[in-house]
C-alpha cells in the first residue's frame, strides 16, 4: 500500500483552482491509495481564501474563523470529497473546525475513492491556548477501513498522548494517519516524542503530515514522514522515509508483511497487562483478544 504525507509547503493559491491544480498534481505524482492533509488545512485555506485581513494575528484569526467554519465546512468538504474521488484515492483532509451542540471541535475527515465519508476524528486532547480559544474535547476514537487495512485517525496535540495509540491499538489499528502542526522552534525539537515514539509503542503504521506553510503571523516548520516498527524500517530507524524541510509531501510503501512477522516474533501487545485497560475499553476484554 502506497501512502503520502502532505505540508502544503509551497502553496501559493488565491482562488480555489489552484489549490485544486496543486494538489491534483501531487496526487497524480505520487500514485497512492491514502494521502493525508496536515492539521489546520481548513484555517489555512479559508485564510488564503481572502476572508481574513493580512494584519490579523493568529490567535485572533482563528477566533474570526471557528465563527465562519459551519457555513465554510460545506464547501471545504465538498472539495475535498471531489479530490478523492477525481484521484481514486482516500484522503485525510488535516482538519477544519466543526460547530456541534455550542461547541467547536477540531475534527479531521477521511474520504474514500468514491468521494465518500469513511471516518472522522476529533481532537481528544488540547493545550492551553486551545482550551482558551473555547475548543472542546473529543471523547471518541474509531477506526475504519482504508484499502483492508484498520485505520485511526490522531488529531494534533493527541500524538503527545500515548493512551490514544494505546487505546486504537487495543481496538486493532494496523495503520494512523497523523495530523498536525508544530510551530517553527521548539516544538520541532521534540517530534519523535510523538507519532514515531507511538508507532514503537504499538507497533502500527503510520503517516505523520505536518503543515509547513505559514498561517498569519505564525510559522509551522514540523517534518512529514511515514512510520513503522523499527524492525521493518531501513537502519531500524522506525522511518520508511521523512521529508526534508519545505518538501511539499513524502511517499512511501507499507508492506503489512514486514509488519505482521514483527509482530509474531514479538507480540509485543500481547505483553500487556489487559486489567489496566479495563476501565478503558471493557468489552474488548470480554469478547476479543485477537489482537493482543
Amino acid at each position: 500500500m502506497r501512502v503520502a504525507a502532505l505540508s502544503l509547503a509551497g502553496l501559493k493559491m488565491d482562488p480555489r483552482e489552484d489549490y485544486i491544480a496543486y494538489l491534483s498534481a501531487l496526487l497524480e505524482e505520487s500514485q497512492v491509495e491514502l494521502a493525508a492533509l496536515p492539521a489546520y488545512t481548513g484555517f489555512l485555506l479559508w485564510m488564503k481564501a481572502g476572508h481574513l485581513a493580512e494584519s490579523c494575528g493568529f490567535i485572533e484569526g482563528f477566533q474570526h474563523f471557528m465563527q465562519a467554519a459551519n457555513q465554510w465546512n460545506e464547501a471545504f468538504l465538498q472539495l475535498h470529497s471531489d479530490l478523492a474521488s477525481d484521484n481514486n484515492t482516500y484522503l485525510v483532509t488535516g482538519t477544519t473546525v466543526e460547530e456541534a451542540n455550542g461547541r467547536f471541535y477540531q475534527t479531521a475527515y477521511c474520504f474514500d475513492p468514491r468521494g465518500e465519508v469513511c471516518g472522522r476524528q476529533r481532537q481528544t486532547h488540547l493545550t492551553r491556548e486551545e482550551r482558551a480559544l473555547g475548543l472542546s474535547r473529543g471523547d471518541e476514537l474509531q477506526l475504519m477501513d482504508v484499502a483492508g487495512l484498520r485505520t485511526g485517525l490522531i488529531v494534533g496535540t493527541d500524538a503527545r498522548h500515548p493512551e490514544v495509540g494505546r487505546i486504537l491499538a487495543i481496538e486493532g489499528a494496523e495503520l494512523v494517519a497523523h495530523v498536525g502542526c508544530l510551530i517553527d522552534g521548539l516544538e520541532t525539537q521534540v517530534q519523535p516524542a510523538g507519532i514515531w515514539a507511538q508507532v514503537q509503542q504499538n507497533q502500527f503504521w503510520a503517516i505523520e503530515a505536518q503543515l509547513g506553510a505559514p498561517i498569519c503571523d505564525r510559522s509551522f516548520r514540523g517534518q512529514c514522514a511515514v512510520m513503522g516498527p523499527c524492525e521493518a524500517t531501513p537502519g531500524l530507524t522506525g522511518y520508511l522515509a521523512r521529508a526534508e524541510a519545505n518538501e511539499p509531501l513524502v511517499t512511501a510503501e507499507l508492506v503489512e508483511a514486514d509488519r505482521q512477522r514483527i509482530k509474531k516474533d514479538y507480540p509485543l501487545l500481547r505483553l500487556l497487562q489487559p486489567n489496566a485497560y479495563v476501565g478503558l475499553l471493557p468489552e474488548l476484554y470480554e469478547t476479543d483478544t485477537e489482537n493482543r
